[in-house]
């Protein structure tokens, strides 16, 4: 694996997982073209995965050492039989309904026959030698994306906060195995539905890649088919890091300015092409 395929495995996995246009949508397209319908990982995408949660991490440093903080102060509270989920402060309020979010990934551990578990069952949909599925997600996240744009900044009475936790959850164990789906985007999105404003909405989609980039990225180098050097590993891992904080801070400044429809209108383009070209290679074969 040479140094150059680091790097731009590393730029494009990073662009595509900030950005909510699907990491896994344009690693299908890309599989589809070059032939390959496997979704055999390699150890270089584990530790990109993980170099993207590392730049992720920087760029919002501040809100995971709260979290660090909140999360040992729980524990301290808990053990001490003086924990107070009413009276909490927002910090901490904000790390419990993270917490919460992830409740529904358990289910992903659910024994699921000949394809191992729960995950494994929905993520069989992918690199299986058309692009129907993909497109059809793709686009999907488009017209996600173009409704939340439209719900943002207007006054709606928000959800109860264990039932935003809950949703938001869901919309997470949905879009991960789905290829053509995006985390950010479906985090995002939902949060911007159930009335969070788009701040918090943000915090909580790059928490929660956060913890999921770190897991799957260490399953994938343990579980990679195709090894990595050590050279291209670190390359990987600091140029994932630098372009996901650089896409992390192009992300604010785009919410910050009202451009997401702009990503909506590239997903639903893609979407459709991929779904056109997904109906032909179903009647060619």
């Amino acid at each position: 694996m040479s140094i150059l395929t680091a790097i731009f495995q590393a730029i494009g996995q990073a662009l595509t997982w900030i950005f909510p246009v699907s990491e896994s949508g344009h690693s299908a397209i890309f599989h589809d073209f070059s032939g390959r319908y496997t979704n055999a990982c390699s150890q270089l995408t584990g530790v990109i995965h993980i170099g993207i949660a590392i730049g992720i991490i920087a760029a919002f440093y501040k809100l995971f050492l709260y979290l660090f903080k909140n999360f040992i102060g729980g524990w301290n509270d808990l053990f001490h039989k003086r924990l107070d989920l009413k009276n909490s402060s927002p910090q901490r309020k904000f790390m419990y309904m993270t917490i919460l979010s992830f409740a529904p990934m358990l289910f992903y551990f659910i024994p699921a026959g000949k394809y191992i578990n729960v995950y494994m069952l929905f993520h069989r949909t992918s690199f299986n030698g058309n692009l129907l599925g993909e497109g059809i997600c793709t686009a999907l996240t488009g017209v996600l994306l173009i409704v939340a744009v439209s719900m943002i900044n207007k006054k709606s009475k928000p959800l109860p906060q264990i039932l935003q936790a809950l949703l938001i959850g869901v919309t997470a164990f949905l879009a991960l195995p789905a290829a053509g789906s995006s985390l950010v985007a479906g985090v995002f999105c939902v949060g911007i539905l159930v009335g969070l404003s788009d701040k918090y909405a943000l915090r909580y989609s790059m928490v929660m890649s956060t913890m999921v980039l770190l897991v799957t990225g260490i399953i994938e180098i343990c579980l990679g088919v195709t090894k990595v050097s050590i050279v291209c590993a670190i390359i990987g891992l600091v140029v994932s890091a630098l372009i996901a904080f650089l896409a992390v801070k192009i992300f604010i400044f785009v919410i910050k300015n009202r451009a997401l429809k702009y990503f909506a209108w590239y997903d639903i383009t893609i979407g459709l092409i991929c779904f056109v070209i997904g109906v032909f290679e179903i009647v060619i074969k």
